[in-house]
């Protein structure tokens, strides 16, 4: 099953659709600006694992798996692929051995014993069935999966051999029994797969790549251990270099030359894809087809790195293959049963109305042949592809790269046109690249006349000089007053550092400094008129209370003459 191999980080998935492009099958789903593989759908070449800018694809990890089987006692036995000298640069397979035993492997092996074991089963199958020619090697598991799903009718084509991975899986289980705990260590991520593919499932326990052993190793402090002194230089095995280009053609003792008509060999999805249409199409005339979907080979496959060249890397096994190794190759007597089954896995798929899918293009203001641009950049070749993705539940309508572009734009012209402030949207070198029309009237010019040149060519220094500070600084500058072209501005310019642009916003603020002024003058009279009101009350209060105050004495001194009057009547 392929569900459990390849999987998505959402949090770091981000609306780029570069996983959608590079799928050679198309494999992904788009939900919710959310790309996820579909897992029966997925062939496992890796391909969005390797193209994936934000890391958010990975493939099942097994390492927890090997650690519990040695935790546990079981007896590990590592098969590791031929492609390991390109990888880790081991001139000899004791290096990678004693690497092993170091982590705690009771024993490894060179799945090379496999690849001899499949390429000669080829031979023999070309040989005594010529009524399946062109026959097709089965040795790349995504290749089977690209057959098994999405050209099924070429099964019968398709070798019923099992890959090297698989036939050294076999033989070291009846060297070491049903209770070992066997591991395929490889450059190649369909191994995940192919491990649980119901026709050959309880081979192989797991699966690593070079990497994940690689950061096993290091983990643990262990380095590779240096070749020994001798190496001595022997007749090429061809099964050791099974991993490059026409490397099962060369196991097989078949013809190798690339001229050969007999033999075609081929690497890469687009090419692989090729030899199949032509093999559907009946035109290919041949015995043998060996097809390995990775460029190169296998040891460009996607668990081998980005540091490593193809070239490289043929050279590195190629001249392993040339050197006495301490394991010999297994003899016919030893080799176990090799054949496996197929069964069509492929997806039907849904038909669509004409009307169902001019229904979604329209969604996308696509009305006309000449509105569809089919630029790819939503990872469909054709407007009309994607529209039928998107009826199939695999791609969002929104995914039109020019439509959301053309949907910004015209948003952005709405907000230009009515905002009252004027905006400047200038690059990191200073040069105009928008403008709103209440920028273009304050400062006196036409943006269809200006856009791309300097800023200094139509703002006054005292604007340039704001938005060179910003650019050197990164600082904003918010709410900075200044006068222009007898105007009273605030000044508001900021750097959006993700796009590299920088943008001003001058906000015409002279009726409001008007009113403030206005009101201020107003607050000044106002409390002049009340301080004079102030004094004024108090003057007259002033002056009430100096009459109060005769009239009181006046009064007292009558009252007193009164009470003198009435004291001297009483007398006797």
């Amino acid at each position: 099953m392929t569900h459990s191999v390849v999987s998505t980080n959402v949090a770091r998935c981000r609306d780029c659709y570069r996983c959608v492009r590079n799928c050679p099958v198309k494999a992904v789903r788009v939900q919710g600006g959310q790309a996820q593989v579909v897992p029966e759908l997925c062939i496992v070449c890796g391909t969005c694992v390797r193209e994936c800018p934000q890391g958010a694809k990975s493939v099942r990890d097994d390492r927890d798996l090997v650690r519990e089987a040695l935790a546990a006692g079981r007896t590990v036995v590592a098969s590791v692929a031929p492609s390991a000298p390109a990888y880790f640069g081991i001139q000899s397979f004791a290096q990678m051995e004693r690497a092993l035993r170091a982590l705690g492997f009771a024993a490894a092996h060179e799945t090379a014993f496999g690849a001899e074991m499949v390429g000669l089963a080829h031979r023999e199958l070309v040989e005594a069935e010529p009524s399946r020619w062109p026959i097709i090697t089965s040795s790349c598991p995504v290749v089977v999966n690209l057959i098994e799903i999405y050209y099924p009718d070429l099964i019968p084509h398709l070798a019923p051999i099992v890959s090297p991975m698989l036939a050294h899986g076999r033989w070291l289980r009846q060297r070491y029994g049903d209770s070992a705990f066997l591991v395929f260590i490889g450059p190649c991520f369909a191994k995940k797969g192919e491990i649980h593919d119901e026709a050959v499932r309880g081979v192989m326990d797991a699966a690593l790549t070079f990497g994940e052993l690689s950061e096993w190793l290091e983990s643990g402090g262990i380095a590779m251990p240096q070749p020994p002194d001798e190496h001595e230089r022997v007749p090429r095995a061809n099964a050791r270099a099974f991993p490059v280009e026409g490397g099962l053609v060369g196991t097989a003792n078949l013809d190798t030359d690339i001229l050969t008509s007999e033999i075609v060999t081929t690497s890469g999805l687009a090419a692989c894809e090729d030899v199949l249409r032509s093999i559907r199409a009946g035109g290919l005339q041949a015995s043998l087809v060996e097809l390995m979907a990775c460029e190169g080979g296998c040891i460009n496959g996607p668990g081998m790195g980005k540091d490593i060249g193809v070239y490289l890397a043929r050279q590195r096994v190629l001249d392993y293959a040339a050197r006495r190794q301490p394991q010999p190759l297994p003899s016919r007597a030893e080799w176990p049963s090799l054949s496996r089954t197929y069964r069509d896995k492929s997806v039907p798929l849904p038909e669509f109305t004409e009307e169902q899918i001019r229904e979604v293009l329209h969604r996308v203001d696509k009305y006309t042949p000449e509105d569809e641009l089919n630029c790819g950049a939503c990872g469909y070749p054709t407007c009309r592809d994607k529209a039928i993705a998107t009826l199939r539940g695999l791609a969002e309508a929104t995914m039109c790269i020019p439509y959301t572009r053309k949907r910004a734009e015209s948003l952005r012209q709405v907000v230009m046109a009515v905002t009252q402030d004027p905006v400047i949207t200038v690059d990191t070198r200073l040069h105009i690249q928008d403008m709103s029309p209440s920028a273009e009237a304050m400062l006196r010019c036409a943006l269809q006349q200006i856009i791309g040149h300097p800023l200094d060519e139509v703002a006054p220094p005292v604007v340039l000089e704001g938005f060179q500070r910003v650019r050197q600084t990164g600082q904003p500058i918010i709410r900075q007053r200044l006068t222009l072209n007898g105007l009273v501005v605030e000044q508001t310019i900021v750097a959006v550092k993700d796009q590299n642009l920088i943008v001003g916003i001058l906000r015409d603020v002279t009726e409001r400094e008007q009113q403030r002024e206005q009101l201020e003058r107003i607050r000044e009279e106002t409390l002049q008129r009340t301080q004079e009101v102030v004094i004024k009350q108090m003057r007259v209060a002033h002056e009430i209370a100096q009459l109060l105050g005769e009239t009181t004495a006046d009064t007292k001194i009558m009252l007193s003459r009164l009470a003198k009057l009435l004291e001297e009547g009483q007398e006797p």
